[in-house]
């Protein structure tokens, strides 16, 4: 049940009573997303944060040539929405698109404000949650700077396994920062790798 998945979730960081529980259960808005949906555009007030129970999606601005650049990526258990817009309450300038069908448990922002109040232990959430993303953001611009492209795809792959299964390789390229004609090239590469490595004899 997505519910569950949820409280799951929580337990990681906070432990809810049932009356937290069903308070929290309240404020819930179920949200379904067809493939290629817009979950939140550029220019409109994000209203919502989103905890992915199925399906992924990808967060992702359009720069002024046109071209656009991944900055998030998002599957079950996870998750997604322009932050940025929703803490601010102000027009936002990224784009939240559902990559497959996807479920998510949606919490508005009015109702998060009543949760900091009536349930505190959810504010604590939220601010371990914020703190976890944003070093793991200065770990990404760390590794943008000092990592040549195939280290970053191979780092990408130790830490989000499930993110390279489940995700195009247009998009992961795109969040690496790289094309995808590049990512297929240092793929190509590691496998080509990896075959040596297998039928290379055993030195006795």
């Amino acid at each position: 049940m997505s519910v569950e998945l949820l409280f799951s979730h929580f337990k990681r960081y906070i432990q809810l009573d049932p009356p937290e529980e069903a308070l929290v259960v309240s404020m819930l808005t179920p949200r379904s997303f067809k493939k290629g949906q817009l979950i939140n555009q550029e220019g409109e007030i994000n209203r919502y944060t989103n905890f992915i129970t199925s399906g992924s999606a990808r967060v992702y601005y359009i720069d002024h040539n046109g071209h656009e650049h991944v900055i998030q990526l998002g599957i079950r258990e996870w998750w997604i929405s322009d932050y940025l817009s929703f803490i601010a309450q102000q027009p936002g300038y990224f784009y939240a698109e559902a990559l497959q069908a996807t479920e998510v448990l949606a919490i508005s922002y009015d109702n998060l404000q009543i949760l900091y109040t009536q349930v505190p232990k959810m504010e604590r959430f939220f601010r371990l949650l914020t703190q976890q993303a944003y070093g793991a953001f200065q770990m990404r611009m760390l590794q943008n700077l000092s990592m040549d492209a195939e280290t970053r795809y191979i780092t990408f792959l130790q830490k989000y396994p499930l993110l390279d299964e489940q995700i195009s390789q247009k998009h992961i390229a795109s969040y690496l920062g790289m094309s995808a004609e590049f990512l297929s090239k240092i793929k190509k590469r590691l496998l080509q790798k990896k075959r040596k490595l297998v039928n290379s004899p055993v030195q006795g």
